[in-house]
């Protein structure tokens, strides 16, 4: 954004051959140690288990005393990743050492994955800009390393403001290796020019700029405003084309509107779903009074959305609907967990506050089938789901929909119920599963899981599937 607005398969980093050789040879799998890495065109956690971006950004370099308030108000909504601004002091006030491991801290007793971006590079071209954020990321470099799972490392926001791929790749072939020959692993983050809102660059150059990179882990990011996102037909063509590179790309930014038009929100976040992109709307709260519209949250604390922030959050494709927290926080390598009390490992289908009203869901979750993120074929013998609410004992609803074969709305029993952690749980087994069901096939058939609320309002604290080893 050109104007002030307001993170169980372990792979090594692999060596950097020669570019003239590589420059033939797609990246297939390669990984920062112990951290995040992509395959093909998807992002993959620590644990090896696919992840996809639901989030938001927070203005932390011109409102640092109110990011702990709002990484915490940002997880109670579902988001699963926060990207954070923060400054290498050349345009704003420089964020510390000690503020980037508070922010990473704070990130993880929320849960949330972690991206950081220096906004000083802001639209410029020269390459002093960019060499001035790596030098801030070398500086900080000690933060970033042993945080691989948790954190990603967005160089510089929308560093080169000319809608020129050429050059733009150029700075990026020389800033990346800097970064690596650091030691830093971390999985990277890289803007489009022009603004954030050229994908071009991407489709060009993408590849010579992946290519410059000795661990194969870099990411690239499209801001969708009136350039990028401002119709359907601009926003699927340039998804595809920077998929078609055969590298992940994310929505690091976009809103409803933006300085000189509309954006096609809606395209964005369907057709995000649809092609497991990630997105990350514009922005908390800050923004200049001129671009207010671009808020999400009226109040700090996400007491009260925006028309904009409600549709993000609220909305058929938005972050509640679609967001499933990172493996990291749901289950680690060595098999532990936990959440549903029992010592089983656990995936997370949904964790935060979400509100019922009666005969409403409150936390719909697609199937891998469909776009999500659970696998519909994790579901085992030696499995149930969890869930965790407040409210009266027998008003929750589980709910397991097919259109492709199954029972069309599942409604299932409880195989047990009682109260943890100062709420109501209820456990559904496999075998009850199956019964409301109708079939075993879950990973063909299953599309989409509900709860909601059988009669009064009822708020969900987390949805989980549960299995033993």
């Amino acid at each position: 954004m050109r104007l002030k607005k307001v993170i169980f398969t372990r792979v090594l980093c692999i060596m950097y051959l020669a570019a003239t050789i590589l420059l033939s040879i797609p990246s297939t799998v390669s990984a920062a140690e112990n951290g995040f890495y992509v395959n093909g065109t998807g992002i993959y956690d620590a644990n090896g288990n696919p992840f996809v971006m639901r989030g938001i950004n927070i203005s932390h370099a011109w409102f640092p005393s109110q990011t702990e308030v709002s990484l915490t108000a940002a997880a109670s909504a579902g988001v699963n990743t926060v990207r954070v601004v923060v400054s290498n002091g050349t345009q704003y006030t420089k964020t510390s050492k000690n503020e980037l491991k508070n922010i990473i801290n704070l990130c993880k007793e929320n849960k949330l994955i972690c991206i950081l971006e220096v906004h000083d590079a802001t639209g410029k071209d020269d390459t002093w800009s960019l060499q001035n954020a790596v030098n801030y990321w070398l500086e900080m470099k000690n933060v970033l390393i042993g945080n691989e799972a948790y954190v990603i490392l967005n160089i510089a926001n929308e560093w080169y403001g000319s809608w020129n791929g050429y050059e733009w790749a150029k700075g990026y072939q020389s800033a990346i290796p800097a970064i690596r020959n650091a030691g830093i692993k971390n999985l990277l983050m890289i803007d489009c020019a022009g603004w954030g809102q050229y994908p071009d660059s991407i489709k060009d150059y993408g590849k010579t700029v992946f290519q410059a990179d000795s661990c194969k882990n870099t990411v690239f990011s499209i801001h969708m405003y009136e350039y990028a996102g401002g119709d359907a037909y601009t926003v699927k063509k340039n998804i595809d084309n920077a998929l078609g590179i055969g590298v992940p790309v994310v929505i690091g930014e976009f809103a409803a509107n933006h300085t000189n038009g509309d954006v096609d929100e809606a395209t964005i976040m369907s057709y995000c779903r649809q092609k497991n992109v990630g997105y990350l709307g514009w922005s908390w709260k800050g923004n200049n009074s001129d671009l207010a519209s671009l808020d999400i949250a009226y109040n700090w604390d996400g007491s009260s959305y925006t028309p904009w922030g409600n549709t993000l959050i609220n909305g058929s494709n938005g972050i509640k609907a679609t967001a499933s927290l990172c493996t990291v926080y749901t289950r680690d390598s060595s098999g532990g967990s936990s959440g549903s009390g029992s010592g089983d490992e656990y995936i997370s289908l949904f964790w935060g506050n979400a509100v019922s009203s009666p005969w409403q869901q409150a936390v719909s979750v697609m199937t891998s089938k469909n776009g999500g993120s659970f696998r519909a074929s994790d579901i085992s013998s030696n499995g149930y789901f969890y869930v965790e609410y407040s409210g009266t004992e027998k008003q929750l609803e589980f709910i397991l929909q097919s259109w492709s074969g199954g029972a069309a709305w599942a409604k299932v029993t409880p195989s047990e119920t009682g109260t943890c952690n100062g709420h109501y749980y209820a456990k559904y087994s496999y075998a009850n599963c199956v019964a409301a069901f109708g079939s075993s096939d879950f990973s063909g058939k299953l599309d989409q899981i509900h709860t909601g609320s059988a009669k009064n309002t009822t708020t969900f604290y987390s949805v989980c599937y549960c299995y033993r080893k």
